[in-house]
């Protein structure tokens, strides 16, 4: 069997936070920048990424408060704040000129970020983002904070995500534990609890 290309996993200092990322590619292809969904983190990227790696240098961060990345101290969980990550992020880079791919929540942020940086952007893909903005964000944040807060193992957080997710139910049995494992970290007693900060869900709902 084939071994599975991985990136090289990074970290930056923007706005304070030290923020994680997984960087795909010849630092001189021309550069992606990925913005994942409320829910995630930066591994969905990685089946675009491995298609990719050898044209593209793909940089899927995690958003402050998810994945790896370091939650914010005084809960400035905004989109102004996100969309200032973002730019921070490219300016530490020092990418002139990108492709942007945002979804869901990563494509409001992405929206936002081409309003007011146009000229940086070579492209802009948005996905899983439409018109009723609030109200589906609303559902998300009701849905995050209904969920279990802790597993017993990684098969039963995997089996949950299934329940809850079609799309995720799809997905080959790899490539759904490797986006668990974005999300979601194991306890030194050994229960496994969710990566995302509590104070961004309890913010949305507020």
């Amino acid at each position: 069997m084939a071994t599975l290309v991985e990136p090289k996993s990074k970290r930056a200092s923007v706005n304070g936070l030290v923020l994680h990322y997984l960087d795909w590619g010849d630092a001189g292809a021309p550069p992606v920048v990925c913005v994942h969904g409320y829910t995630s983190s930066a591994e969905p990227f990685n089946t675009l990424a491995r298609h990719f790696h050898d044209r593209l240098r793909v940089l899927a961060r995690d958003v402050r408060g998810h994945g790896e990345s370091a939650w914010s101290p005084t809960g400035a969980y905004q989109y102004d704040d996100q969309v200032r990550d973002l730019a921070g992020f490219v300016d530490h880079l020092a990418l002139t000129r990108f492709t942007l791919i945002g979804t869901s929540m990563g494509g409001i942020i992405a929206m936002a970020y081409a309003e007011a940086h146009e000229e940086r952007l070579a492209g802009l893909v948005i996905n899983d983002i439409g018109r009723d903005v609030e109200e589906g964000s609303q559902g998300i944040a009701k849905m995050v904070g209904a969920r279990p807060e802790e597993f017993a193992t990684l098969e039963d957080a995997m089996a949950y995500r299934r329940e809850i997710s079609p799309v995720t139910a799809s997905r080959p049995l790899a490539d759904q534990r490797e986006v668990a494992l974005g999300v979601l970290r194991q306890r030194p007693g050994g229960r496994w609890v969710w990566k995302m900060d509590p104070a961004d869900t309890q913010k949305r709902l507020q």
